[in-house]
């Protein structure tokens, strides 16, 4: 039984709910808890009513003599974590390398705290609103951000994203004067249709005003999906005579990180 076989026979290819324009409850993020949020400001390491554990790391890397990089990077992403602004962190890791190595903070430590406070301070904006509400698609910065990921645990492990990655995008067509609500719905459509194929932990996304993309692995079953993406899109709704039509394909992902972002505008302009 082919993959589009099993499916529509799972799911009969009819909603079971009327279409909710708020979103489905599974796909609206809950309210932040009071953990959630920052736990307040804490003083900068040597001043009045600090909290020194933040910058023990450091402060037993500098008495040991030991690499100060790794633990300048997971002070960062805690200070960040705390709500601690970037100047008072740097301030705190001033202050420590006076108190213990007589003078101002090493670039490479600087640059690590830094690096690190500004990549989880982006973590925690992104999943602020990382998500479209009528689609619950997520959004292009959250699907650059992911590409990013990828790029740089390539890096690591010696891989390339380009073979090990691609983008299924896919462009719902409309007769002329659609209007903009109706194509709105479709894209509603068009993501509950990639949500049944592409269960797993691929990021869906949405790409400008009018397309749909899936960040998924190259698997040997990729063809097979993409022809289930458009088999489901077209026969999705039904009630209706007209079946709804799209350009679904699989694009290619270039060899660096920069040019991934480019063809994200790209097809987010286009």
């Amino acid at each position: 039984m082919s993959l589009f076989a099993d499916i529509r026979r799972r799911f009969d290819l009819r909603p079971a709910k009327s279409l909710n324009l708020a979103g489905s409850p599974a796909r609206i993020a809950p309210e932040a808890s009071s953990s959630d949020q920052p736990r307040g400001r804490r003083e900068p390491h040597g001043t009045a009513g600090i909290d020194h554990s933040a910058y023990l790391a450091i402060a037993e890397a500098l008495t040991d003599g030991a690499d100060v990089v790794p633990a300048s990077d997971e002070t960062g992403r805690r200070l960040a974590a705390d709500g601690i602004s970037l100047v008072e962190a740097l301030d705190g890791l001033s202050a420590l390398y006076r108190s213990i190595a007589g003078g101002e903070p090493a670039f490479a430590a600087v640059r690590a705290l830094s690096s690190s406070w500004a990549e989880a301070s982006l973590v925690y904006l992104h999943s602020l609103s990382c998500e479209d509400p009528l689609t619950g698609l997520s959004s292009l910065a959250h699907l650059r951000s992911r590409l990013g990921e990828l790029y740089r645990e390539a890096e690591l492990r010696g891989t390339s994203v380009r073979q090990t990655h691609a983008l299924v995008v896919v462009e719902p067509l409309h007769p002329p004067g659609t209007s903009p609500f109706d194509r709105e719905l479709t894209l509603v459509d068009v993501a509950e249709c990639l949500r049944i194929v592409f269960c797993g932990g691929d990021v869906l996304g949405r790409v400008g005003t009018r397309r749909a993309a899936a960040l998924v692995g190259r698997d040997p079953n990729l063809p097979e999906q993409v022809a289930t993406v458009r088999a489901l899109i077209t026969q999705w709704r039904l009630d209706t005579d007209v079946p709804q039509l799209a350009r679904t394909w699989i694009e290619g992902l270039p060899g660096s990180d920069e040019m991934a972002g480019r063809l994200l505008d790209e097809l987010a302009r286009t």
